[in-house]
């Protein structure tokens, strides 16, 4: 048998696969909520604008699947937290 015609066991393969992104996901959205948890509003603001200037530039910004995003999380919001988010993004355009 060649080496190129050797096929995994996808189910082994996939469930590994998975639990391995799973894990990565998680540890770095831990480390993204460690970086963030103790800065004030005008850091987190500063960081924001940032992070949206660097993405326009290289062409990464998605200001449709932000607010896509948005609305999809509408009904996990209060109307107040909904209507802040929204104002923020605003200003990102």
């Amino acid at each position: 048998m060649k080496l190129s015609d050797y096929k995994p066991n996808t189910n082994q393969s996939n469930a590994s696969t998975s639990a391995k992104k799973e894990e990565f996901l998680e540890k770095d959205l831990q480390d993204k909520y460690n970086q963030y948890k103790d800065m004030s509003q005008s850091e987190l603001n500063s960081e924001l604008f940032k992070e949206v200037a660097r993405q326009k530039s290289q062409g990464t910004f998605d200001y449709q699947k932000l607010a896509s995003m948005l609305e999809s999380l509408r009904g996990s919001l209060s109307e107040e937290n909904y209507q802040n988010i929204k104002r923020i993004m605003e200003s990102l355009k």
